[in-house]
């Protein structure tokens, strides 16, 4: 019984639930509806940015800023050095390379020689020097020189105000040869205009030399002997340089029989004019 009951009351509401309720017509297309743009979010504190509204056609990039004047100067060379620059420059040295070489190279010189450690016989002479540089600082040379003794007052002066007998040995001639070492190498300016180049040169070796014993009345021959010396040379061409030395040679000798042989030494200043062969020289790289 309260089954149909139920039944019948909802069989008797059914058409105010169609009157509330209005049907779909599906006979005539929905009404356009209006697109309302998006807001805009407004940037927040912590420095986001607005979305970019990609449904919108974009406007010209803009040209990048312009590059200031110091950088424009620095593009076209004509700017100046940084503090950095001027004490890395400051760091940094540029070092010429040399304006003469000798290696592989013949060398003859004419020399002027003259004694300076001989009181009582004074020695004026010439020579020559014949030298191949093996490498451009070192040489082997054979030289020879010749001298004319010429007595001083002080002979005259030691044998009779004096009685003294002299035991200088007289030396006339010496051929010597000789290694030729120049460590040092520079340039020095002439008269504030011109640069010279020059080196500094060691030389040793040994030989024989000519005394007054050596030829008559006792004909004792040449005599061993070896030297030591220095010099520097100066090059105003690239064939030609200046010679100015000091050699000092050792040579034993007895000029006077009834008195014991002694080493002789005797300075000899040398001044020369060099001249190089071949003319020129090429630069190489070891």
């Amino acid at each position: 019984m309260r089954t149909t009951i139920a039944i019948a009351c909802l069989i008797a509401s059914a058409p105010a639930f169609a009157q509330e309720i209005p049907g779909i017509d599906l006979s005539q297309p929905p009404p356009p509806q209006r697109e309302q743009p998006p807001a805009e979010k407004q940037p927040s504190d912590e420095g986001e940015l607005p979305p970019v509204d990609l449904s919108k056609p974009q406007g010209e990039p803009k040209p990048p800023p312009a590059p200031s004047a110091a950088k424009e100067e620095e593009k076209k060379g004509g700017a100046p050095f940084s503090e950095k620059d001027v004490a890395l420059g400051d760091k940094v040295k540029a070092v010429q390379r040399k304006g003469f070489l000798k290696r592989g190279r013949f060398e003859l010189t004419p020399t002027f020689a003259a004694t300076v450690n001989d009181a009582f016989y004074e020695k004026f002479g010439g020579g020559l020097r014949f030298a191949y540089s093996l490498q451009d600082s070192f040489a082997l040379a054979l030289r020879g020189n010749w001298f004319t003794p010429y007595r001083t007052d002080n002979v005259r002066v030691g044998k009779l105000a004096m009685q003294s007998q002299l035991l200088s040995s007289q030396l006339t001639g010496q051929v010597m040869l000789d290694g030729v070492w120049s460590p040092i190498y520079g340039k020095a300016a002439f008269l504030g205009k011109n640069i010279v180049h020059f080196d500094l040169y060691l030389a040793a070796g040994f030989g024989a030399v000519w005394s007054a014993t050596s030829f008559a009345p006792r004909n004792e021959g040449p005599h061993f002997a070896t030297d030591l010396g220095g010099g520097v040379r100066f090059y105003p061409k690239e064939w030609f340089a200046f010679d100015l030395g000091l050699m000092a040679t050792l040579y034993p000798d007895q000029p006077v029989e009834s008195v014991p042989g002694t080493v002789q030494k005797v300075f000899v200043a040398n001044v020369g004019i060099s001249f190089f062969f071949p003319t020129t020289f090429e630069y190489y790289y070891p």
